[in-house]
């Protein structure tokens, strides 16, 4: 379980997150949503210790965010919403190795790991090209892939769709709901309410505070115009 106790973030002189409190269960599939500026991402970057709370703490499964980010990060995978932003590498493998070559992990091991994850997302073809020629749909399931072969628990995807075409749009959020099928918690950030049909759960963040959080089928159309989405 990730717990969420009295979290509040200030950026400079404005405060970004005013004293959020949020459970959210191991496998579930819960979706963030909220106008452009309302804390989202600030929320989700607080999952994995990209970012530590000014206030409060976060807890994932018993573990201080503040206190042991780099097993948070084991624990809670991140796809940005440019995939550009954590690919390292230019050879495709080689970058979704990075995070087993931190770990030390055996080289046999490690390259029959990645090439798992690679035929699971159906990019085997993509192993040994140039990242910087790869389409945007094939950069986000080779960043998907870096942080799948850490075997994480929970995933954050960060408005995923955003910069894709409406069929890499599909593919992407096909995978995401076949990953939560297979128990991986999903934490779905996004301003688009139809990406949001998958979801058990949806907090939704209004001026950094918490407007609503619970069942998808409790949200209403009132709720979401008060917090500046369209309808």
């Amino acid at each position: 379980m990730i717990q969420i106790k009295n979290l509040s973030f200030r950026y400079e002189d404005e405060m970004i997150l005013k004293n959020i409190n949020l459970n959210i269960n191991e496998g579930s599939y819960t979706a963030i949503i909220g106008a452009n500026g309302s804390g989202k991402t600030t929320l989700a970057k607080h999952l994995n210790s990209l970012l530590l709370p000014a206030k409060g703490s976060v807890i994932v499964d018993d573990i201080d965010t503040k206190k042991n980010p780099e097993k948070i990060r084991e624990k809670v995978g991140f796809v940005f919403q440019n995939p550009e932003d954590q690919l390292v590498y230019s050879i495709a493998d080689e970058d979704i190795a990075f995070g087993l070559e931190n770990l030390g992990m055996e080289t046999a091991k490690m390259r029959s790991t990645v090439s798992r994850i690679m035929k699971r997302l159906g990019i085997e073809s993509l192993a040994k090209k140039n990242v910087n020629m790869l389409s945007l749909g094939q950069k986000q399931l080779v960043a998907l892939a870096g942080i799948l072969v850490m075997n994480p628990k929970y995933i954050v995807f960060d408005e995923p769709t955003t910069m894709l075409d409406n069929k890499n749009k599909k593919t992407i959020m096909a995978m995401i709901k076949k990953l939560n099928k297979n128990h991986i918690g999903i934490i779905l950030v996004t301003n688009i309410i139809k990406d949001i049909k998958d979801s058990d759960k949806v907090i939704v963040l209004n001026r950094g505070r918490v407007s609503f959080y619970g069942n998808k089928s409790k949200l209403t159309k009132s709720v979401l115009k008060r917090a500046g989405l369209d309808v």
